[in-house]
């Protein structure tokens, strides 16, 4: 009976164990085949939440993408850190990659996040009209290639404006905060804001003269780059990252996640109030997330532009020299994207 008993147990541990040991080593296996991928970030606002919940979600690590997220200040430093290969991809604005290109840089754009111009055209007490600009001074981020400052010279052009003709100085004036400072005191009579900001230009008594993003203005502010040497030898890593931030897009775009997706933009963006927030995920779905993000090719061409005047050598570039729309085509054509909307 004792040996009886014994050999049972035996049997027993054996048939607990060998499953116990097959999981492991499948988890074993699953993590072994997960691939580090370091995406570098040049901008906080509200169109980086796909990229947030793709993470809060586990999207990536569904995809085999063990995803490191570093924060960078600006284009010209993702730009750098994308080349050396501190990073092997970045959400960056093509007016800030662009240049880079231009003087050789070998990156290229995989997919549009934003191919809006996200932004209110705002004016200083007394500044009533896009004419009353006329003049005075008007801030961008920088005196660079900024996203911010190439959206100010289209659209005054839209407007109607001349910056030379019309005696407008454009200066530096920092980030959005800053610049709706200054705004707001008078040292600039002028600047582009990202709607998020909407609570505080009205709290400050600043005007909004136009929004941009109504004026159908072909543009693309945020894209997903990457170095054409990492796209060649790890396109597969890429598209798994692109499959990631499509279902971010997914998520955003289904309304029984509204009330997830207003908790992540008040935790991320700091938002004081539901109102605040609302107004975020609205911008969201009205304007910024695309379910089919291919690169923007009109947007493109209308940056190229604008950047050749200032770098002659960007004048010359083509849609092919600065993106590639393959990844997104292959996901679009195979079903996989409207698959995320059934």
């Amino acid at each position: 009976m004792g040996r009886s008993y014994g050999f049972c147990m035996k049997g027993i541990t054996v048939f607990l164990v060998v499953p116990v040991l097959l999981l492991g080593f499948l988890g074993a296996q699953g993590w072994a085949q997960m691939t580090k991928v370091t995406l570098g970030v040049e901008f906080v606002n509200a169109r980086v939440t796909p990229l947030w919940l793709a993470e809060k979600e586990g999207f990536f690590k569904k995809q085999g993408i063990d995803l490191k997220a570093l924060q960078i200040s600006g284009g010209t430093q993702g730009a750098q850190a994308l080349v050396s290969g501190q990073i092997d991809a970045s959400y960056s604005a093509p007016a800030a990659f662009i240049p880079a290109i231009a003087a050789g840089a070998p990156m290229v754009e995989v997919m549009s996040i934003t191919a809006t111009m996200p932004y209110y055209l705002v004016g200083a007490r007394g500044i009533k009209s896009v004419e009353d600009l006329k003049g005075k001074t008007v801030g961008s981020s920088g005196l660079g290639l900024s996203a911010s400052r190439l959206a100010i010279l289209v659209a005054f052009g839209r407007l109607g404006l001349d910056p030379v003709r019309d005696k407008i100085t454009l200066v530096a004036a920092g980030a959005e905060p800053e610049r709706i400072a200054g705004v707001a005191s008078g040292a600039i009579s002028g600047s582009v804001v990202a709607p998020e900001f909407r609570s505080k230009v009205e709290q400050l008594g600043v005007t909004v003269l136009a929004d941009l993003r109504t004026m159908n203005i072909p543009w693309e502010n945020d894209a997903l780059a990457t170095s054409r040497k990492f796209l060649q030898s790890n396109r597969d890593a890429v598209e798994r990252m692109v499959k990631a931030l499509l279902e971010g897009n997914a998520y955003i775009l289904t309304p029984a996640n509204r009330s997830q997706v207003l908790e992540i933009l008040m935790s991320r963006l700091g938002l004081k109030t539901a109102q605040e927030a609302t107004g975020a995920y609205d911008d969201l779905v009205k304007y910024y997330i695309q379910k089919k993000p291919y690169p923007n090719r009109e947007g493109l061409q209308t940056i190229l532009t604008e950047v050749g005047k200032i770098v002659p050598k960007a004048a010359s570039l083509k849609f092919e020299d600065v993106a590639d729309s393959s990844i997104v085509e292959r996901l679009d054509k195979s079903g996989y994207i409207d698959s995320l909307y059934k």
